[in-house]
Protein backbone atom coordinates (compact mmCIF):
# COMPACT_ATOMS: atom_id res chain seq x y z
CA UNK A 1 0.00 0.00 0.00
CA UNK A 2 1.38 3.38 -0.96
CA UNK A 3 0.10 6.83 -0.12
CA UNK A 4 0.83 10.36 -1.15
CA UNK A 5 2.41 12.46 1.54
CA UNK A 6 1.51 16.16 1.86
CA UNK A 7 4.99 17.15 3.05
CA UNK A 8 6.67 15.05 0.37
CA UNK A 9 4.82 16.68 -2.52
CA UNK A 10 3.78 14.18 -5.14
CA UNK A 11 6.37 11.62 -4.05
CA UNK A 12 4.96 8.18 -3.24
CA UNK A 13 5.62 6.92 0.24
CA UNK A 14 5.68 3.35 1.48
CA UNK A 15 3.94 2.00 4.57
CA UNK A 16 7.21 2.36 6.47
CA UNK A 17 7.51 5.99 5.36
CA UNK A 18 3.96 6.63 6.51
CA UNK A 19 4.61 4.92 9.83
CA UNK A 20 7.77 6.97 10.34
CA UNK A 21 5.85 10.19 9.64
CA UNK A 22 3.15 9.25 12.14
CA UNK A 23 5.77 8.57 14.81
CA UNK A 24 7.62 11.80 13.98
CA UNK A 25 4.42 13.84 14.12
CA UNK A 26 3.49 12.29 17.46
CA UNK A 27 6.91 12.97 18.97
CA UNK A 28 6.97 16.53 17.62
CA UNK A 29 3.50 17.28 18.98
CA UNK A 30 4.21 15.61 22.31
CA UNK A 31 7.41 17.61 22.79
CA UNK A 32 5.73 20.82 21.66
CA UNK A 33 2.92 20.32 24.16
CA UNK A 34 5.08 19.18 27.08
CA UNK A 35 8.77 19.99 26.86
CA UNK A 36 9.01 22.97 24.55
CA UNK A 37 6.00 24.99 25.65
CA UNK A 38 6.29 28.75 25.39
CA UNK A 39 7.26 30.36 28.66
CA UNK A 40 9.52 27.54 29.82
CA UNK A 41 12.39 29.79 30.77
CA UNK A 42 13.54 28.59 34.16
CA UNK A 43 16.63 26.46 34.59
CA UNK A 44 14.59 23.34 35.41
CA UNK A 45 13.03 23.53 31.93
CA UNK A 46 16.39 23.89 30.22
CA UNK A 47 17.48 20.41 31.22
CA UNK A 48 18.49 18.00 28.49
CA UNK A 49 16.58 14.75 28.13
CA UNK A 50 19.70 12.91 29.34
CA UNK A 51 19.87 14.94 32.55
CA UNK A 52 16.14 14.46 33.12
CA UNK A 53 16.50 10.71 32.65
CA UNK A 54 19.48 10.71 35.02
CA UNK A 55 17.58 12.62 37.69
CA UNK A 56 14.69 10.18 37.57
CA UNK A 57 17.02 7.20 37.87
CA UNK A 58 17.08 8.32 41.50
CA UNK A 59 13.63 6.97 42.25
CA UNK A 60 13.93 8.29 45.79
CA UNK A 61 15.83 11.57 45.84
CA UNK A 62 17.03 10.92 49.40
CA UNK A 63 18.47 7.47 48.68
CA UNK A 64 21.96 6.55 47.46
CA UNK A 65 22.21 4.10 44.57
CA UNK A 66 24.92 1.87 43.16
CA UNK A 67 25.66 2.85 39.57
CA UNK A 68 24.29 -0.46 38.28
CA UNK A 69 20.92 0.15 39.94
CA UNK A 70 20.77 3.67 38.47
CA UNK A 71 21.37 2.13 35.05
CA UNK A 72 18.50 -0.30 35.56
CA UNK A 73 16.24 2.49 36.78
CA UNK A 74 17.11 4.62 33.74
CA UNK A 75 16.97 1.59 31.41
CA UNK A 76 20.42 2.28 29.99
CA UNK A 77 23.69 0.34 29.68
CA UNK A 78 26.27 0.57 32.45
CA UNK A 79 28.67 2.58 30.25
CA UNK A 80 25.88 5.05 29.49
CA UNK A 81 24.89 5.54 33.12
CA UNK A 82 28.54 6.04 34.01
CA UNK A 83 28.71 8.88 31.48
CA UNK A 84 25.43 10.27 32.79
CA UNK A 85 26.69 10.22 36.38
CA UNK A 86 29.96 11.86 35.25
CA UNK A 87 27.92 14.74 33.86
CA UNK A 88 25.74 15.02 36.96
CA UNK A 89 28.85 15.07 39.10
CA UNK A 90 30.56 17.65 36.88
CA UNK A 91 27.47 19.87 37.13
CA UNK A 92 27.26 19.51 40.91
CA UNK A 93 23.96 17.61 40.71
CA UNK A 94 25.20 14.33 42.20
CA UNK A 95 28.28 12.88 43.82
CA UNK A 96 29.90 9.49 44.11
CA UNK A 97 31.09 8.04 47.38
CA UNK A 98 32.32 4.76 48.81
CA UNK A 99 30.01 3.19 51.30
CA UNK A 100 31.38 2.42 54.73
CA UNK A 101 32.24 -1.22 55.17
CA UNK A 102 32.74 -2.10 51.50
CA UNK A 103 35.25 0.00 49.59
CA UNK A 104 34.38 -1.77 46.34
CA UNK A 105 30.83 -0.45 46.25
CA UNK A 106 30.53 3.04 44.85
CA UNK A 107 27.21 4.75 45.32
CA UNK A 108 25.78 7.94 43.94
CA UNK A 109 23.49 10.43 45.63
CA UNK A 110 21.88 13.66 44.58
CA UNK A 111 23.37 16.82 46.04
CA UNK A 112 21.16 19.54 47.51
CA UNK A 113 21.38 21.24 44.11
CA UNK A 114 20.33 18.02 42.37
CA UNK A 115 17.36 17.51 44.68
CA UNK A 116 16.26 21.11 44.13
CA UNK A 117 16.51 20.81 40.33
CA UNK A 118 14.58 17.51 40.39
CA UNK A 119 11.81 18.97 42.59
CA UNK A 120 11.54 22.15 40.48
CA UNK A 121 11.39 20.16 37.27
CA UNK A 122 8.77 17.79 38.69
CA UNK A 123 6.66 20.67 39.99
CA UNK A 124 6.83 22.56 36.69
CA UNK A 125 5.95 19.46 34.64
CA UNK A 126 3.09 18.67 37.01
CA UNK A 127 1.64 22.16 36.51
CA UNK A 128 2.04 21.92 32.74
CA UNK A 129 0.34 18.52 32.57
CA UNK A 130 -2.45 19.80 34.79
CA UNK A 131 -3.08 22.56 32.23
CA UNK A 132 -2.93 20.09 29.34
CA UNK A 133 -5.31 17.61 30.98
CA UNK A 134 -7.71 20.40 31.96
CA UNK A 135 -8.43 20.84 28.24
CA UNK A 136 -9.79 17.29 28.06
CA UNK A 137 -12.98 15.82 29.42
CA UNK A 138 -12.85 12.65 31.55
CA UNK A 139 -13.55 10.35 28.61
CA UNK A 140 -10.73 11.92 26.58
CA UNK A 141 -8.30 11.71 29.52
CA UNK A 142 -9.04 8.02 30.00
CA UNK A 143 -8.71 7.34 26.27
CA UNK A 144 -5.41 9.23 26.04
CA UNK A 145 -3.93 7.41 29.02
CA UNK A 146 -5.18 4.03 27.77
CA UNK A 147 -3.65 4.63 24.32
CA UNK A 148 -0.36 5.90 25.77
CA UNK A 149 -0.13 2.83 27.99
CA UNK A 150 -0.83 0.64 24.97
CA UNK A 151 1.82 2.45 22.93
CA UNK A 152 4.29 2.07 25.80
CA UNK A 153 3.68 -1.68 26.00
CA UNK A 154 4.15 -2.03 22.23
CA UNK A 155 7.35 0.04 22.28
CA UNK A 156 8.78 -2.22 24.99
CA UNK A 157 8.39 -5.18 22.62
CA UNK A 158 10.31 -3.60 19.74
Amino acid sequence: MEKRCKSAGSKKVTDLDTQMLVVRDFIDEFYNKTVFQKGNSNSASDLTPTVIKSLYAFQDENKSYPIGELGKNARVKSSTITDMVDRLERDGIANRFKEDGDRRVIKVRLTAKGKKIRREFTSKRRQEFEVLFSKLNEKEKKALLRHLEGAFQILRKI
